[in-house]
């Protein structure tokens, strides 16, 4: 029989276990990243259907935390007219090439 328990508590665990392997491994001064990888191939065989299931939206929480914590280390600064140029440039081009083929 399988072992059932909460869903919350399994993602407690989970997460629990990323962070104390991501501090192990910066204790060592190995990238933290590396730590929370293998927490989770460690955790994936023991892991429930059910979170399994809602994989595709802890994905989608996971990349809209990279994007806040990216977007908390920009400053005004750093926000320089040839950046915006770089930024625009693309986008700018790709409507142009989208209204031409139209």
């Amino acid at each position: 029989t399988e072992l059932q328990y909460p869903i919350h508590l399994a993602l407690a665990y989970l997460f629990l276990a990323g962070y104390l392997a991501r501090t192990v491994f910066l204790a060592v001064r190995l990238p933290g990243a590396v730590g929370v990888i293998a927490s989770g191939f460690v955790f994936s065989n023991f892991i429930q259907t059910d979170i399994l299931e809602g994989r595709d939206h802890l994905q989608a929480l996971a990349f809209f935390l990279v994007l806040l914590t990216a977007g908390f280390e920009i400053s005004i600064e750093d926000l320089r007219p040839y950046i915006l140029v770089f930024a625009l440039l693309p986008a700018t081009l790709e409507l142009i090439g989208i209204a031409a083929y139209a």
